[in-house]
């Protein structure tokens, strides 16, 4: 897992400029993943997210569609609240437990930690090839219907779901609330192991954030220490940006010679 300042450079889209939602648009629909800057207090992030989606309803958010993302000592000690203390978060999905999660996840950095705290992000359809390029077999049992629960009670479902309209999307958590059934639970390892070939590292700074597709693009952070805060909103797109469902599964040899869909030309 290597910091990659070129992942937020070349997703990079100044929302300021006058085709700023287009070109946001366009970027979520091609690579699930958009990252920008200039957002530094909170009405701000409700004023952006406001432009981008519409906020969903969530257990930790307040009225206006944020959460306070911060170290909230024993709180983390829950089961599901793990993003409110100061370990390590693994690639997830938000909302994992819901038979349709919100499609959009804003983060927008207040305060970095001291040390660590770097947010990441993995691109599902890079894992996908990946696993496919690995073993046919394995990649089947991680899109076995009801295969796994996500949450508790949760959802039902699979790591790897299609679409009607032919594409896939992906779900996963990894923090004690997943149950995956046999013969899932053989292709876990091998799962972690494509995830980790594909983490890539966004060292936000105040006022920088991202927006990424909650049905294509894991993200997680790393551990850390000293203050860190961050303010997130869950949502799904405006009624002006139609945004496709996850990504086109490909294998390696389709995607070319790397094996991440960011990293093509």
């Amino acid at each position: 897992m290597t910091v990659d300042h070129e992942a937020f450079a070349s997703h990079y889209v100044s929302l300021a400029s006058s085709d700023g939602l287009v070109r946001a648009a366009a970027m979520l629909s091609r690579d699930g993943l958009v990252t920008f800057d200039g957002v530094h207090d909170r009405q701000s992030v409700v004023e952006l997210a406001s432009r981008l989606l519409t906020a969903r309803e969530h257990r930790d958010a307040a009225a206006d569609g944020v959460t306070m993302i911060a170290d909230r000592g024993s709180v983390a000690d829950r089961l599901g609240y793990a993003g409110f203390g100061a370990g390590e978060l693994q690639p997830h999905t938000d909302s994992s437990a819901l038979a349709q999660p919100p499609r959009l996840v804003m983060l927008v950095c207040v305060q970095p930690a001291e040390c660590g705290g770097e947010s990441s992000v993995v691109d599902g359809a890079a894992v996908y090839a990946d696993l496919a390029a690995r073993s046919s077999d394995l990649l089947q049992a991680l899109k076995r219907p009801g295969t796994v629960r996500f949450g508790d009670p949760g959802y039902w479902g699979s790591v790897f779901e299609p679409t009607v309209d032919g594409r896939m999307t992906v779900r996963l958590r990894l923090d004690g609330l997943e149950h995956f059934t046999s013969p899932v639970v053989e292709a876990v390892p091998a799962l972690r192991a494509a995830i980790s070939g594909h983490v890539r590292v966004l060292p936000l700074q105040p006022g920088q954030g991202y927006l990424l597709d909650n049905w294509r693009v894991l993200h997680g952070r790393r551990g850390f220490r000293g203050s860190r805060l961050m303010y997130r909103v869950l949502g799904d797109p405006v009624t002006s940006c139609v945004l496709p469902s996850g990504f086109m599964p490909r294998s390696l040899a389709t995607v070319g010679a790397s094996p991440d869909a960011w990293d093509r030309p």
